[in-house]
């Protein structure tokens, strides 16, 4: 009767025993399951590229430099005129960049003096000379207004436009193409083109009489930077 009684708490302990091994195996392994999906989710995470932060590829820092210098000659910017009276249309006033501390208005090639000129019924068979995929490939426009600072009745005023393209080649193309058909691109003023790098310069006015006062500010503008011209 007593050996029976020990075969009996000893075959009690010995499954009390099974009992937790088995837990303490289960909890374990549902650990170390646990940790496997953590590492494997952590590894999808660090394996996702991280977002880039958009580059906008402003005016070059020749023009930058230079707008700010030409304000010492009266030639200053002026936002709120921009605003208030609908001239040099091309420039998008809702998107002003600030470079330098100085605004610079994005354009739209749709909006453009050219491709307006281009598609234009009154001009068609004017602008032979001009390749428009060429200019679809400029990588940005930008726009820069200036006025004259000191003047009261008679405002003179002009833009500065710089289009980028791929590279130099492609920039003095595009200057050949344009100084050809002048014209009908901006009608019955003179303006002025060159080159810098792999961008297209061109200093332009609404007004012919304007079209004077900016011939000096161009040539400032080659012999700060040696710009090419034609």
């Amino acid at each position: 009767m007593i050996r029976t009684s020990i075969i009996a708490l000893l075959s009690i302990i010995t499954l009390s025993c099974y009992e937790k091994t088995q837990n303490y195996t289960d909890t374990k392994a549902k650990t170390i399951a646990s940790d496997t999906l953590i590492k494997s989710q952590k590894q999808e995470f660090t394996s996702i590229p991280p977002v880039k932060k958009e580059v906008i590829h402003g005016p070059c820092i020749e023009i930058q430099n230079f707008v700010v210098n030409i304000e010492k000659l009266k030639w200053a910017s002026d936002t709120q005129r921009l605003k208030k009276v609908r001239i040099y249309k091309e420039l998008n006033r809702e998107c002003v960049e600030y470079f330098n501390k100085r605004p610079f208005y994005p354009i739209n090639l749709k909006e453009s003096n050219l491709f307006k000129a281009y598609n234009s019924k009154m001009y068609k068979g004017h602008l032979d000379s001009i390749n428009i995929n060429l200019f679809e490939e400029a990588k940005t426009i930008w726009g820069y207004f200036y006025k004259d600072s000191e003047a009261t009745n008679w405002v003179s005023d002009g833009v500065i436009e710089q289009w980028e393209f791929k590279n130099e080649k492609l920039a003095k193309k595009a200057l050949s193409q344009i100084s050809q058909s002048r014209m009908p691109i901006y009608f019955n003023t003179q303006p002025y083109y060159c080159t810098l790098g792999n961008k297209l310069i061109i200093f332009q006015t609404r007004a012919s009489a304007f079209s004077y006062d900016q011939k000096p500010i161009f040539k400032k503008f080659l012999q700060d930077y040696s710009a090419k011209t034609l």
